[in-house]
């Protein structure tokens, strides 16, 4: 992976995700076929899922956390960003 040139490292960040009752599978298998998704687990709880996303910056980052957003049934996301 290329490295971040502003910090030297990749952007890590985990995202929540809330979506439609009962599409939580459905969901889940469109987030865990994008690209940069390193890991991805339904829970339970106020989220239904939670993704590791690794990329090459924290742009790239957001431009991922933008395309599950635009998954259907996505209701909410959260995103931490590991510092």
């Amino acid at each position: 992976m290329i490295l971040d040139i502003e910090n030297g490292r990749m952007a890590i960040g985990y995202v929540a995700v809330h979506c439609d009752t009962g599409r939580e599978v459905q969901t889940y298998e469109r987030i865990i076929s994008t690209p940069n998704v390193k890991e991805a687990n339904i829970v339970m709880g106020l989220y239904d899922i939670v993704c590791k996303i690794e990329t090459s910056s924290t742009k790239e980052l957001e431009n991922m956390v933008m395309q599950i957003r635009k998954i259907p049934h996505v209701q909410t996301t959260m995103t931490l960003l590991v510092i």
